[in-house]
């Protein structure tokens, strides 16, 4: 799990940081094999947002209908009154997340994860009474990336 705060306090350039023999990070765009190096600590914060960027993620509007007949807002709370968006690397993820959270008929949408965060950042710069950043794969993951860090995740994922 991290948090990325390190790399967001200066503009690095995006290069190679694996700590083992399995070639480029840029080869490898399969979004579980990312998470399970930056987990084991063989791609540090950086290196991972230069190639996550390009991977493929499911995600759904943050609103929707609960299962006991209200409307409510499926983010996961984040620190100060911010919230973080679920992003998941498959569909299947995607479904089991919202339907252990009770939500009704929702839309499942497909981006790369530079999208989303740029979605992201759109949601936010509208009247919301919460801002939101991301978080990958929940309840498997749970990398997460603050509101306040959105613009540089956003550029280092186009860095690679």
């Amino acid at each position: 799990m991290g948090f990325f705060n390190k790399i967001f306090s200066k503009k690095e350039d995006c290069q190679p940081s694996m700590q083992d023999n399995e070639g480029s990070y840029a080869e490898n765009i399969d979004g579980i094999s990312l998470l399970d190096k930056h987990e084991k600590g063989l791609l540090d914060d950086k290196s991972f947002l230069c190639s996550y960027g390009k991977v493929k993620v499911f995600y759904s509007t943050p609103f929707g209908d609960h299962n006991d007949g209200s409307s409510r807002l499926f983010a996961l709370p984040a620190p100060d009154n911010t919230a973080y968006l679920p992003v998941f690397t498959s569909v299947e993820r995607t479904k089991e997340f919202y339907n252990k959270a009770g939500r009704l008929g929702f839309l499942i949408m497909e981006d790369s994860f530079t999208s989303f965060l740029e979605t992201t950042k759109k949601i936010n710069e509208g009247k919301t009474p919460v801002k939101f950043g991301a978080v990958i794969d929940p309840g498997y993951y749970g990398v997460t990336i603050n509101a306040n860090a959105l613009d540089v995740a956003i550029e280092m994922t186009k860095q690679a």
